[in-house]
Parts: C-alpha cells; structure tokens; sequence
C-alpha cells in the first residue's frame, strides 16, 4: 500500500541514503577492526643467544658493578617501558574516545537522518491524507452539486408542468365559463321567449273572456247578428289557421334551405380519401353556439364509411369553422345532426 503512493525520486533517494549507512557500518567496523589489532598483546621474538667462550678470572668486584648497571639498565628500560605503555594506553584512550566520539556523531547523525526520513515520510503521508481528504470532499462537494443541480432542474420541470397544467386549466375553465355563458344566455332567451308566449296566451285569453262576456251581455240584443258573427269568426280562424300553416310550411323550407346549406359546405370543404366508395350516408353531430362558431362534430349513427372517410368528414366539419347564422335564426339550433351523403 505505502509503495504506491512513493514516487520514483523518493525510492531513489530512500536508496542513496541506504548506499551511505552500508559505507559508513564498513567504515565503522574497519575502525573496530583497527582498535582491536592495536590492543592485541603481541609477543615480542627473542633471539637467542649465541654461546659465548669465556675465561674464569676473578672479576667479582667488576660482576657486581655490572650486576649494578644491569640492574639500573633493567628498572630504567622498565620504566621505559612502562612510560611506553602508558603513553600508548592514553594514545589508545584517546582513539577510543575519539572513536566513540565519532559513533555517537555518526549514532546522532543516523538517528537524525531517520527522524528526518520518518517526518519526511510523515509529512507525505499527511500531504497524502489531505490529498486524499481533498478529493474526497471535492468528489462529495460535485456529487452534491450534481443533486442540487439535477433537484433544480426537476423542481423547475415541476414548476413548468404545473404551469401548463395550470394554464390548460384556466384555458378550460375560460372556455366552459364561455360556453355556459352561451347556454346561458341561450336559455335567457328561450325563457323570454316563453314569457312572451305565455303572455300572449294570456292576454289572448283575457281578450276571449272579455270578449265571451261581451257578447254574453249583448247576446239578446245582438241574437239577429249572431250568425254573421260567428261566419267572420270562422273565416278569421280558418284565416289564422292557413297563415299558421304557411308560417309552418316556410319554417320547413327554412330548415330543408338551412340543412342543404351546411351540406354544401362540408363537401366544399371535404377532401374525399381514397378508400371512400360511392353511397356513403352518415349523421354527423354538430355542436355550434349563436352566431354559427362550431364548437365540435362527431359522426353518429348511422354510418356506413370507414374509419378514414369518417375522420375526413368532421376535419371537413372543423374546417367549415362557422355555418350560416344570419336568416336562419328561426331554425338555429345548439346540437344539428344533418346527413352526409357521398354517390360519387
């Protein structure tokens, strides 16, 4: 784990450093080697000596006073000697002192060598952790970035399908508040209408009554008249009766004029398609509003066209846009059904 996160110049470096510590334990172990080759008690060769020929004379004063000097000789080549030695254990004294000196320098030297590589190694692990660290909290900062975005995003979706749906629902609310304001006033009319016939009745009966009670009271008076009266009374019903009859035979003409007149209209404006054969006859519904706007056409029964000819008669309805309105208010009508007739 810790290998990849080393850089090649920090393994070489690790390695330069590992080259140094061999050569400076060689050197170390080379002065150790040294020390102990010089404390090594290393026996001196003795030569020995040759047999020397001598005649006895009588030299004992001579013999003690060479025995003399020997002797000064010996405890003066001993102290010597023994300067020698103690000249030589300080030397070596010294060398170990300094050599110690020199293992704690290079102890003290290593040591700080391996706290700084530990703190450089520390240092990089931390500068790791952060980068680590670093990432994970950019990588966590877009991921919530992304969210808020993509929450926005669906959020104004939402607002904007809300919108529509609202603005379809005030376009429908306008238009059945349109619509029944039209039936309204439709309805105001035909209640007018009523009113008007129902006072007409009324005051037609009123008329009747008084006129019965005037010719009661006149009855005696009037008996010699009575039946040229009742002669002119039938003429005028058989009068009013033959106008309400041509008033009804001119509605029926108004009608049929009316009828062939949308028909006129939606073949002007159907576009036959192919698979329509000769002999089609189908009811179409017609809702309009006064003034003639079409609202919307469907076809009812009966029918015998396919399904294309079908949809190609109420496009050809919707394209009429508006039927005759002026003239014809006597036989308008909220909801028409007129026959479509195609013989080719």
């Amino acid at each position: 784990m810790m290998n990849r996160w080393i850089s090649p110049e920090r393994k070489q470096a690790i390695k330069d450093q590992l080259r140094a510590l061999g050569l400076a334990l060689a050197v170390h172990i080379g002065f150790v080697l040294l020390f102990l080759a010089g404390t090594w008690s290393w026996q001196p060769f003795e030569q020995e000596t040759p047999p020397v020929r001598v005649t006895l004379v009588d030299m004992g004063p001579v013999v003690e006073q060479r025995r003399e000097d020997e002797e000064a000789e010996r405890r003066r080549q001993e102290q010597a000697e023994q300067e020698r030695a103690e000249q030589e254990r300080q030397r070596e004294e010294e060398a170990e002192r300094r050599r110690q000196e020199q293992l704690e320098q290079q102890r003290q030297e290593e040591e700080q060598r391996r706290q700084q590589e530990l703190e450089q190694q520390r240092r990089e692990e931390e500068e790791r952790q952060a980068e680590e660290q670093r990432r994970a909290e950019e990588a966590e900062r877009q991921r919530r970035a992304e969210e808020e975005r993509r929450a926005e995003e669906e959020r104004q979706r939402r607002a904007e399908e809300e919108r529509r749906a609202e603005e379809e629902r005030q376009r429908r609310e306008e238009e059945r508040r349109r619509v029944e304001e039209e039936r309204r006033r439709a309805e105001e009319e035909r209640e007018r209408e009523l009113e008007e016939l129902r006072r007409q009745r009324e005051e037609a009966q009123r008329r009747r009554e008084e006129e019965e009670a005037r010719m009661a009271e006149i009855a005696e008076r009037r008996a010699a008249e009575e039946a040229d009266r009742r002669a002119q009374e039938e003429a005028e019903r058989l009068r009013l009766a033959e106008e309400q009859a041509a008033e009804d035979a001119r509605r029926a003409t108004l009608r049929e004029e009316y009828e062939s007149t949308i028909r006129e209209l939606v073949r002007r404006n159907w576009n036959r398609p192919p698979t329509t054969q000769p002999g089609v006859r189908c009811d179409v519904k017609v809702v309009q509003i006064p003034g003639g706007e079409i609202i919307d056409a469907t076809i009812v029964s009966p029918c015998n066209a396919d399904d294309a000819t079908r949809r190609s008669i109420t496009a050809a309805v919707m394209r009429v846009g508006e039927f005759p309105y002026r003239g014809y208010e006597n036989v308008f009508a909220r909801e028409i059904v007129f026959t479509f007739r195609y013989d080719g």
